[in-house]
């Protein structure tokens, strides 16, 4: 088994004057519930067991001036999320921030269950959350969750998996009565956005990708990559490929320069697929209305859910040369979650 030293979930290094950091932040805790509930989530990789725990203390080894530079920031995304529970329409540049919390959120959960279950896919592990936060491709779906009571209660998917320890990619976070759905990769949505993409990324067993065979005909499309969503109230998408090398100049296409935030970073805007149309999001000061989801749009929240397990297998398998690899099982265990959830509703 591969050992590691305890790191600083922000700045990955040896923690300075250490601290805890709260994956899943204490004013979140409190918003859905009792901070001191004890919650079951995957099981211990040797014995089979449920893992129980309370949920306060869910908790990353972090140096404590790094906790504290990001204060302001989850007070920020406080006040977004209640408005998401709310139904309050975001602004494109307040559904970036969300999108950079749940990069934290994704990659501090990743961090905590390598702890958790001891390192049960054998990884060693390069991200943390200063060097992820809003470097890679990410997309975001919104679903309420229609009751006729609302619902308390804070549930996150995903995270449990071999597949998820393998590439934390993919993961679902509900909150009360609201739905995230979120994945971030490389390239995972810029061919969807029209930006260059490799048609070739071949993940290999050390963890590290082989990409080439570029393409880039500024088309886009609705779906990421082969996975299908569904309608939520909102879905938007950002390519961002800050640090990656290809031949392509940002600066001199006018696609590129038209829907780029930051050039130099090669960090796109927003893209929201709306009415199975993708469009770009150029005045990210203007409030994004929510869509109507009713009649065949309509799914169970199970139907949902299974979406992230569908999710992470699919961008994984985009990665792989073939199925016959240390990750065959990992993705078969995967399509026993998707089944479970995507039959839920019907028990």
């Amino acid at each position: 088994m591969i050992t590691m030293d305890k790191i600083c979930v922000f700045c990955g290094k040896k923690p300075e004057k250490k601290n805890k950091e709260h994956v899943l932040p204490q004013w979140l805790l409190k918003l859905t519930g009792d901070p001191n509930r004890i919650v079951t989530f995957g099981h211990e990789t040797n014995s089979g067991k449920p893992l129980v725990f309370n949920w306060k203390n869910l908790t990353c080894p972090s140096c404590t001036k790094c906790n504290d530079r990001y204060a302001a920031f989850e007070a920020e995304i406080r006040t977004l999320v209640e408005k998401l529970l709310n139904k309050e329409e975001l602004t494109g540049n307040e559904s970036i921030k969300i999108l950079d919390w749940l990069d934290k959120v994704r990659i501090g959960l990743w961090l905590n269950y390598y702890y958790l279950e001891k390192n049960k896919a054998l990884i060693n592990p390069r991200l943390f959350i200063d060097n992820r936060l809003g470097k890679k491709d990410r997309f975001l779906q919104i679903h309420f969750l229609e009751s006729t009571k609302k619902s308390i209660g804070l549930n996150a998917f995903g995270v449990e998996t071999f597949v998820f320890q393998s590439n934390p990619s993919c993961f679902g976070l509900r909150i009360n009565n609201i739905l995230l759905i979120n994945g971030s990769n490389d390239y995972l949505v810029s061919q969807s956005c029209g930006f260059p993409y490799p048609k070739k990324m071949e993940l290999q067993e050390n963890g590290m990708t082989i990409i080439g065979d570029w393409e880039y005909n500024r088309n886009t499309q609705k779906d990421i990559g082969d996975l299908k969503l569904d309608k939520g109230v909102l879905t938007i998408m950002q390519p961002i490929q800050t640090g990656n090398e290809h031949t392509f100049n940002f600066f001199k296409d006018s696609y590129l320069t038209e829907n780029c935030i930051n050039i130099e970073k090669q960090k796109g805007t927003l893209f929201r697929i709306e009415n199975d149309l993708v469009r770009s999001i150029n005045d990210l000061n203007k409030k994004l209305k929510y869509e109507s989801v009713i009649n065949e749009n309509t799914k169970y929240i199970g139907e949902l859910i299974s979406k992230v397990y569908e999710g992470q297998n699919t961008f994984l398998k985009k990665q792989l040369i073939s199925t016959k690899t240390i990750y065959a099982n990992s993705i078969l265990l995967n399509e026993v979650k998707f089944n479970f959830y995507n039959e839920y509703h019907k028990k």
